[in-house]
């Protein structure tokens, strides 16, 4: 039986969990195996956690409140650039901002296999529909300030937009599902970019990009 203090039980608990998870995926994860690997009866896991679902939380919260956080703040700058400063300045902010989501996910890449590979039976399976959702949420945002610039955006079909998005953001993920390293899933963000820029451009109808250009994406 585990022997040290609560806090050393509750990492030892978190430890578990996550190389189990990890292997099993979160449904197939036996709770009792969890308990034997780390030395505690059924109660004594519950002392530290409500279910085998909030230890899953407890893995992967802090790493999406700090990607939602890196986020928001290239959220703002995007915004803060497109209303003060030319269009073609945002196409390097967006840049910026997609290698700092990328690495951010791979300097977290364990909690973000579990997110990705392992979430499915928790709340965190629609990781990525909660990620297109607030990109949508930003592009209709985006068209609205272009707009303002007397900038025309075609306005897609709201099932079409997150159909789009969906892909985009299952292409950044591949680099997770697919094992990449760090260095090549940055390496990849440029291609990825340069596609999608490219389809931007037309389905939103802004020409070749080289004045009224729009990326489409804020990270």
């Amino acid at each position: 039986m585990n022997t040290g203090t609560y806090a050393q039980t509750h990492e030892t608990i978190l430890k578990n969990g996550k190389e189990l998870f990890l292997k099993e995926g979160f449904e197939r994860a036996n709770l009792r195996e969890i308990c034997r690997l780390s030395g505690v009866t059924t109660g004594g896991f519950y002392r530290h956690f409500k279910d085998k679902a909030d230890l899953f939380s407890a893995l992967v919260e802090p790493a999406i409140q700090g990607l939602q956080a890196q986020y928001s703040a290239s959220e703002k700058l995007c915004f803060t650039v497109l209303e003060n400063s030319g269009i073609d300045k945002i196409w390097k902010v967006s840049a910026e901002a997609l290698e700092d989501f990328v690495s951010y996910i791979f300097d977290h890449l364990e909690a973000f296999k579990l997110i990705l590979c392992c979430a499915s039976g928790t709340k965190y399976a629609e990781f990525t529909d909660w990620m297109v959702e607030r990109e949508i949420k930003d592009m209709y945002k985006t068209c609205e300030l272009l707009g303002k610039k007397g900038i025309t955006v075609r306005r897609l079909p709201p099932k079409e937009l997150h159909m789009l998005t969906h892909a985009y953001f299952s292409c950044i993920f591949e680099t997770v599902l697919h094992n990449f390293k760090k260095k090549d899933a940055l390496n990849s963000m440029k291609t990825l970019a340069d596609f999608f820029s490219a389809g931007w451009r037309t389905v939103f109808g802004l020409g070749d990009g080289k004045n009224k250009s729009l990326r489409g994406i804020l990270v």
